[in-house]
């Protein structure tokens, strides 16, 4: 009885610990199943008067890539209490034709062991499991600056796709109002059919532009919806010029980015888990310790006339033996490869944050002066000019030649000046990211 007792504890143990892995397993993946749901791309509403940073901030929420890098948290931090925990013990039953003792016949042993890995051996275990989900949390902040400059760049590309429509489409009414003018002259002979010919060509062309410019908003709206985990066609607001602020100096960026930059971060706790790591392979060398319990039934009839029944209860000590230096060696020389891996990744991110500040630093430095000179001398003089043209061709003084080819440098004045303030904002958001700052 005492025998079957015994045993059915253990399968009773047994069963309980299959039903929590299955519980387990079935909410992971319900979990799962859940944050699939989520990167599902879904028309939500966004308002008309969203700027640029509120898209950003759309984006950080939906991104799908952001969902994964989550994921990727949690499994990583889930290693740590399997590595901090002690392994299962193991249970065993012996029975059959056993020994027997003065005692009486021994009908069946049931033992219980415990294996105690070395002191430290665990907690070095959990450390670098522990700095590897720390990486990965350096490594969400690191992809969430890599989106939100994706999103400002396709936004500064749609904000200057809609501007080259609009100063297009102006420019065409321009013309137009031109038009009138050249078809005046010539009815009262003033004028040649070459200038109507002129005019007309020049209209055609700025209806291609148009056509370009529609085809690129398109592009960038898809580019800006796909970062915003939305259906392509979605719609969006009407890009709007948002300010630039200006940039702190130089070396401070460079220091922030050298120390704080998610990149850098990441790389110094992989530095730290293999350090974990080569402390955990240089304790390979100590043994591990195995406890254990075990009870014998005895029976009561035996051969000996002094058999009383009574039964019995051992308790074992044993230890591994760390006799194979092989696979030992081979862990100590990949963690400290690691090592030496992680110091040479991390000066590398930092020699590409160092470029990556600089070149968008000294970008926004040239966009921010190129459209002070469009906008104090450039574009008014090309104005002046124009006008002047217009006024003198009007009053038979200056060919019409003169004239478009005024109207057209305002144009590129005019396209180039909103290509500029477009860099200015692509350059800031190379420099935010570069410099970790969001």
């Amino acid at each position: 009885m005492r025998l079957f007792a015994l045993s059915s504890i253990i399968i009773i143990v047994a069963l309980s610990g299959c039903q929590t892995s299955n519980s387990v397993n079935g909410g992971s993946s319900r979990s799962i199943d859940l944050a699939a749901a989520r990167t599902h791309a879904t028309n939500y509403r966004i308002s008309s008067s969203a700027g640029v940073e509120q898209l950003v901030s759309q984006a950080l929420k939906n991104h799908p890539s952001l969902a994964a890098a989550r994921q990727k948290i949690i499994r990583l931090q889930a290693k740590v209490p399997q590595a901090q925990s002690l392994p299962d013990p193991k249970a065993r039953i012996s029975g059959g034709s056993l020994a027997e003792t003065a005692a009486g016949r021994v009908n069946a042993v049931a033992g219980l062991e415990q294996a105690i890995p070395f002191p430290g051996k665990r907690r070095a275990k959990a450390n670098a499991a522990q700095k590897e989900a720390d990486a990965a949390r350096a490594e969400l902040e690191n992809l969430k600056l890599r989106v939100a400059e994706r999103v400002r760049f396709a936004y500064w590309s749609y904000y200057l796709a809609d501007q080259n429509q609009r100063i297009s489409r102006e420019s065409k009414e321009v013309l137009q109002t031109i038009q009138e003018i050249v078809h005046a002259r010539v009815k009262a002979n003033q004028g040649t059919q070459a200038d109507l010919l002129r005019i007309s060509t020049e209209i055609s062309k700025v209806d291609q532009q148009i056509i370009t410019a529609r085809q690129q908003t398109n592009s960038a709206k898809a580019t800006l919806n796909a970062l915003l985990n939305r259906p392509s066609n979605s719609r969006l607001p009407n890009p709007k010029r948002s300010s630039v602020p200006s940039s702190s100096s130089l070396n401070n960026l460079i220091a922030r980015a050298e120390s704080a930059h998610p990149s850098v971060k990441a790389g110094q706790a992989r530095l730290t888990a293999f350090q974990h790591r080569l402390r955990s392979a240089r304790l390979e060398a100590y043994p591990d310790f195995l406890l254990g319990v075990q009870y014998a039934s005895i029976s009561n009839s035996g051969l000996s006339p002094v058999a009383n029944g009574r039964d019995q209860t051992m308790i074992t000590l044993g230890f591994t033996i760390p006799l194979w230096e092989k696979p030992r060696k081979a862990k100590i020389s990949e963690a400290n490869a690691g090592i030496a891996e992680m110091q040479a990744s991390v000066a590398t991110s930092r020699a590409e944050l160092r470029q990556r500040v600089e070149d968008a630093w000294f970008r926004a430095q040239s966009s921010r002066e190129m459209i002070t000179l469009f906008d104090t001398r450039l574009i008014p003089d090309a104005k002046q000019a124009h006008e002047l043209a217009l006024q003198s061709y009007s009053a038979g003084k200056q060919s019409f030649i003169d004239v478009l080819d005024t109207w057209r440098v305002l144009l590129k004045f005019q396209l180039h000046q909103e290509g500029n303030r477009a860099s200015l904002g692509k350059a800031s958001a190379s420099l935010k990211s570069a410099a970790a700052i969001r």
